[in-house]
């Protein structure tokens, strides 16, 4: 399958400029900033290194700027010259690039450290400026401090990382690290979903069903490895068992669920105050008394707690599939009598300007936008 992301490498890049201090004015070192401003040019097109974004696992992001077009985006350095995050990109569809909840890949660079040691790869992909959703859940604006995001702007932001992990499972990638600093939020609103260094990928096998939407099934993808957050991670993945990784991106879904309208963590690894463990039983009762006892968080719907309980399901097997999850935003009565708490997916979202105004209570200092 052919790529839908660009492909260069070595003999398209030419550095033009380059300076001698990194953006923290120091001698760029392995543990420090690697760069500092810099001109480079791949085939045709000019680029600067403008600013340092931030570190992780697969390297070190910058924003650049398109010289022709002013255009904006982020590179990410990466240092691993086997890096698992190229691979993934080498074989990634152009139907996943292009979807509206998931980070666009403009290109990749392969094979440069000659040039920009000490990393290996380049991958260049969009710019999302207004940051991360994390942001929005830790605001301390006054209007909104200690309130739980209304249940309307709740529903959008979950059904687009539904979308989105739905398009990802649909070619065969499970990202296995989904948590709020991997989601961005652009100037409509939508949620964009990044960070491939976890993913892993294998072949879908096309399902002979009426359903739809049509996701394929996928040659289930298990570890025994742990990846992601331990704030967000399964049970069966903290304890080190092989997992299912979907079902397993299922559960930290419903973290994210649970952060978006207590806006703080549940689970005691993470300054939550009960555990896991705690989740049993069809209602999970004795996780829902400690939440309720503690006086510490805001109290629950009783359809968002339904909803919550049905991603957390100690035993992997009783969760719903992602395919399962985008069919219940849409209804489907068939899977709602199977999961009655995904009803709540299906009721209604905040209109468009409800829930612009509610991110700008958030986020005042972010550019949010109506239209679109």
């Amino acid at each position: 399958m052919e790529s839908g992301v660009p492909v260069f490498r070595s003999t398209d890049v030419t550095v033009l400029q380059r300076s001698e201090l990194n953006f923290d004015g120091m001698r760029p070192q392995l543990d420090t900033l690697w760069y500092g401003e810099m001109k480079f040019q791949i085939q045709d097109e000019q680029y600067t290194i403008d600013e340092f974004l931030n570190s992780g696992s697969e390297g070190q992001t910058y924003l650049i700027t398109q010289i022709s077009t002013g255009s904006r985006f982020a590179a990410k350095f990466c240092w691993d010259q086997d890096s698992k995050e190229v691979k993934l990109l080498k074989k990634m569809p152009r139907s996943l690039v292009m979807h509206q909840n998931f980070l666009t890949y403009e290109k990749i660079v392969l094979d440069v450290h000659a040039h920009f040691a000490p990393a290996h790869h380049i991958i260049i992909m969009e710019h999302v400026p207004n940051g991360e959703l994390f942001s929005l859940l830790t605001s301390q604006e006054t209007a909104v401090v200690g309130k739980p995001v209304s249940e309307g702007s709740s529903r959008r932001f979950l059904h687009d990382i539904i979308n989105g992990v739905a398009e990802c499972y649909m070619h065969g990638i499970s990202h296995r690290d989904l948590k709020p600093e991997n989601m961005l939020i652009d100037e409509r609103g939508n949620i964009i979903i990044i960070d491939l260094g976890h993913a892993k990928h294998v072949d879908a096998q096309p399902q002979n069903s009426d359903q739809i939407p049509m996701i394929p099934t996928l040659a289930r993808t298990s570890t025994v490895n742990q990846y992601g957050s331990d704030a967000f991670n399964a049970p069966e993945v903290a304890k080190g068992l092989k997992y299912d990784c979907e079902l397993a991106d299922v559960w930290s879904v419903g973290v994210i669920a649970f952060l978006l309208h207590a806006r703080l963590h549940p689970f005691d690894d993470s300054d939550g105050v009960a555990s896991f463990f705690d989740c049993t039983g069809t209602e999970n009762e004795r996780f829902w008394a400690k939440i309720k006892s503690s006086g510490y968080y805001t109290a629950f719907p009783d359809s968002l707690m339904k909803f919550i309980n049905s991603l957390w399901r100690y035993e992997p097997s009783e969760r719903p599939t992602f395919s399962q999850l985008l069919r219940a935003i849409r209804g489907d009565e068939m899977v709602i009598s199977e999961f009655p708490g995904l009803a709540w997916l299906a009721q209604p979202v905040n209109d468009r300007k409800h829930f612009i105004d509610e991110l700008r209570a958030y986020c005042p200092e972010k550019t949010f936008r109506y239209e679109g």
